[in-house]
């Protein structure tokens, strides 16, 4: 999933989990459980990373998490500040996924050692295709959906 959508799955769990400490750990639970439903990736990832496309997709979702966490502390919905740590808590987990992508983009794919960490994230991640862009762009409209109507409530 795009960072965009991780954060703004924690973003609602943090909006609607009383408890900051269950609520922090759903959110960064909630990475994995994202990252197990089908969703888009290209079919040779290690070449894409290399790609100005890549570092355009890069830069615009994490402008849309900047945004995300700006929005939250303009606006200042109840909890705010538990709902900006639970957004960058459920999208922190890709951050691991930096040395990989510098190796790729470096033309060093193949000097990449995988952590354990690394193993068991490519298990989990068992179908990103192109097709799951579809999903991706459901879960988008879905969360920000989701989340608009929480702040409306709160407003």
């Amino acid at each position: 999933m795009t960072a965009t959508n991780h954060a703004l799955t924690g973003a609602i769990i943090g909006a609607t989990i009383a408890n900051p400490w269950v609520a922090m750990l759903a959110a960064l639970l909630s990475h994995f459980v994202l990252d197990a439903i089908p969703h888009y990736d290209h079919v040779d990832p290690n070449s894409f990373i290399k790609t100005r496309q890549f570092a355009i997709r890069l830069l615009v979702d994490a402008a849309l998490c900047g945004t995300l966490v700006i929005a939250l502390a303009i606006l200042q919905p109840h909890n705010w500040w538990l709902m900006a740590i639970c957004a960058f808590l459920g999208a922190a987990p890709d951050l691991v996924s930096a040395n990989r992508w510098r190796h790729a983009r470096q033309g060093k794919a193949a000097d990449w050692k995988p952590s354990a960490y690394a193993r068991f994230a490519s298990k989990v991640q068992w179908f990103e295709h192109p097709i799951g862009a579809m999903v991706e762009v459901f879960w988008f409209g879905a969360v920000l959906t989701i989340l608009i109507s929480i702040l409306r409530i709160e407003g």
